[in-house]
């Protein structure tokens, strides 16, 4: 059953789907360059790795693109969510073990911009979920 979410809902989603297809597409373009703007020095890192790098972002991306706004159910919604929520909380620990993140302001930024959005789209859908469930 496809759910009817309200308008307001869509903007979180919307919000983490863009970011996801924009590191990805500027990742394939040129990942070494974007990883530089970021002040990461990759020592060199192979093309493969940058282009399996952008590719896993697409992959996530094309996920969120089919479950939140093609397949609309409550499942497809919360898998594309969690996959992402996933993502963000890797991404966190893995700049926090390689020295990336070396503050309290890297793991706020990190917080306010990815991870707080996702567990609030994720409460949000199953409120939503649950209304419609009782109607």
């Amino acid at each position: 059953m496809k759910l009817k979410l309200k308008w307001w809902w869509y903007i979180i989603p919307a919000y983490l789907t863009l970011w996801t297809i924009a590191f990805s597409v500027w990742n394939f373009a040129d990942g070494p360059g974007m990883m530089k703007s970021f002040g990461v020095d990759t020592g060199g890192t192979s093309e493969f790795v940058m282009l399996n790098s952008a590719a896993r972002y697409l992959a996530i991306g094309v996920s969120m693109i089919a479950g939140i706004w093609i397949f609309r159910t409550y499942h497809a919604i919360l898998l594309a969510l969690l996959v992402r929520l996933s993502m963000d909380l890797l991404d966190l620990y893995a700049g926090l073990k390689a020295g990336l993140i070396t503050d309290a302001t890297g793991v706020i930024q990190s917080l306010l911009m990815f991870v707080i959005p996702g567990l609030l789209a994720i409460y949000t859908l199953y409120r939503q979920y649950k209304i419609q469930a009782t109607q």
